[in-house]
């Protein structure tokens, strides 16, 4: 039997419908941080993350697990293990690790998005918490806005009431949010409604103006540009034209012709639109966002549009299959942008659909993009095992491979994250992948960059650089000029990183913006310039604890003793 433990809103449990009693703020916390935190943490650290200002901080823990085991004793039980504390969650139902796994349909969505993680508590005394809290309830946040925004997209077809109710409850969160505006009025124009969806339109540009002096996107109205489609019209068509099309834009995408696989696919799908063909269509558009992912053309707002367009066509044909890849894609789109909770929450959901269709491949896939966020959040142990479980089902693809390579080089394994870089590369240029080959070519620089061989790394960072010009892959760009950049430091060429490293944060400032390529080279900038440039700091600091990233926050934090918690959540 399991216990629900309910940290959204006001917290609480519940065993056999009976409630269960635990008191006090810090028990809480402690119940909290042991559920939410991957790595079982030792007494000492809960003493220093939660007593810090306590007179006998050990006698605290000691406390507050006492009162936490008999909370939550039985089912579950609290076991310590080589100095470290962890839960048996086999048993536990805990309603934030459901939103941040994607655990949620349309009919649970509603009782999960419930409030803040520990609504109404706060732990001013306890800094180190506090901080680590406040970084917690904006991923959740995000990933709640991300699951609200998702269910009324895939009830807008069937009940399109409770799917403008749960549109409402995201926007009063994210009342700029154009993607959630722009599906209000699909949904409308849907239902043959079209002049409620222009009255809504009007109204938004009116406060729009009103309030940010500026007016809508143009997005918001392309429900209206579509042609009303008659309840009588079969789901199912075929365009020969259309496909053609996607199928050219598809050979310019792994020739790495990004701009023309853009152009292409948004053409296969307007054309597809037209003739009615929603499955090709729904397919153009999955392509056309990757020319954004891999290539950085267009913007994430532009592409979470079209994804939930997408999204919408897959739902209404019962389309798994696609269904699974719009959810990869949605996730590589959060991953960008830094916000975890919502991409590892797309990736798993991605997983579990692909499972239940028997896709093992598109499985694989998820699994790899997960294991990415993992590696990007510190967590290398989770990634490493994604990561082995996923190559395989992706065939051994270069790009998976290279991931286990940044993998195991961050572990201390450089020898294993060499060979597998290496034959990342051998296999990415046998096999002409040129979006993916810079990418492998840089962790096959990053390996001898960490066993002191410069020439090999600036060999391979030099022929990465390359191919992303000739890709035009402005973060492949930034990432070659990073190694570059650290390569020449470890010469003891100071100003020569410095320019490498200023034009590689350039070049993916006005490219798709990674969040973690661009926190982990101002953290480079950072500590080269000895933490003069403030806005370097701040940024980096925002970037990185937002994600979280725990390993630049940590060597980005010790250049920044006035930063808060606060100010970067509020950013």
């Amino acid at each position: 039997m399991t216990l629900r433990v309910r940290l959204l809103g006001r917290p609480g449990l519940e065993h056999d419908g009976a409630s269960r009693r635990l008191e006090g703020h810090k028990p809480w916390a402690l119940l909290t941080y042991l559920l939410l935190e991957p790595r079982a943490p030792t007494r000492r650290e809960l003493a220093d993350l939660l007593w810090s200002e306590a007179d006998d901080p050990l006698g605290a823990v000691r406390w507050s697990l006492s009162q936490v085991r008999k909370a939550i004793n039985p089912p579950a039980e609290i076991g310590e293990r080589d100095g470290r504390i962890k839960i048996d969650a086999e048993v536990l139902v805990v309603d934030a690790g459901e939103l941040l796994r994607g655990e949620w349909d349309e009919v649970s969505i509603d009782d999960l998005v419930r409030g803040e993680l520990l609504e109404g508590m706060s732990f001013g005394e306890a800094p180190s918490f506090d901080t680590w809290l406040q970084v917690q309830r904006a991923r959740v946040a995000a990933a709640a806005a991300d699951a609200l925004r998702w269910a009324s997209t895939l009830l807008a077809h069937r009940e399109p009431d409770r799917a403008l109710a749960l549109a409402e409850r995201a926007l009063r969160t994210e009342p700029f949010d154009d993607v959630l505006h722009e599906l209000v009025v699909e949904i409308h124009a849907a239902r043959g409604d079209r002049e409620r969806a222009r009255t809504y339109i009007a109204g938004l540009e009116r406060r729009y103006r009103d309030e940010l002096d500026m007016d809508p996107p143009a997005s918001i109205s392309r429900p209206l540009e579509r042609a009303p489609r008659s309840a009588a019209e079969p789901l199912l068509r075929l365009d020969v034209q259309a496909r053609t099309l996607l199928d050219t834009a598809r050979i310019r995408f792994w020739a790495g012709s990004f701009e023309s696989a853009r152009e292409i696919s948004l053409r296969a799908a307007r054309q597809a639109a037209e003739s009615g063909d929603r499955a090709l269509e729904a397919r153009a558009l999955i392509l056309g966002s990757t020319t954004y992912t891999e290539g950085g053309l267009g913007s994430a707002r532009e592409w979470t549009g079209l994804l939930q367009r997408a999204l919408r066509l897959a739902n209404e044909l019962g389309d798994r299959t696609t269904i699974a890849q719009i959810e990869c894609e949605r996730g590589r789109i959060a991953a960008i942008e830094g916000r975890y909770g919502s991409a590892e929450a797309s990736f798993r959901r991605a997983r579990r659909l692909a499972d239940d269709v028997g896709d093992t491949r598109e499985a694989g896939w998820a699994r790899a993009m997960l294991a990415v966020c993992q590696a990007d959040r510190g967590d290398y142990e989770g990634a490493e095992a994604e990561l082995r479980a996923a190559l395989p089902a992706v065939g051994w693809a270069p790009y998976a491979m290279a991931v286990l390579a940044r993998v195991r080089t961050s572990r201390g394994d450089v020898d294993e994250g060499k060979a597998f870089a290496d034959a990342a590369v051998t296999r990415a240029e046998r096999e002409g992948l040129l979006p993916h080959l810079p990418w492998a070519l840089v962790q096959a620089g990053d390996a001898r960059l960490a066993e002191g061989d410069l020439e090999g790394a600036t060999e391979r960072f030099t022929r990465a650089l390359t191919i992303a010009q000739e890709t035009f892959s402005p973060t492949a760009q930034a990432q070659a000029l990073r190694g570059l950049g650290l390569a020449a430091r470890a010469r003891g060429d100071h100003e020569g990183a410095l320019t490498l490293l200023r034009e590689a944060l350039t070049r993916e400032e006005h490219g798709p913006g990674h969040r973690v390529v661009v926190a982990a080279i101002l953290a480079d900038l950072v500590e080269m310039e000895g933490g003069r440039d403030k806005d370097h700091v701040e940024k980096g600091l925002r970037i990185a604890l937002s994600g979280p990233m725990p390993a630049l926050a940590d060597r980005l934090r010790r250049f920044a003793t006035s930063h808060t918690i606060r100010h970067t959540v509020a950013t």
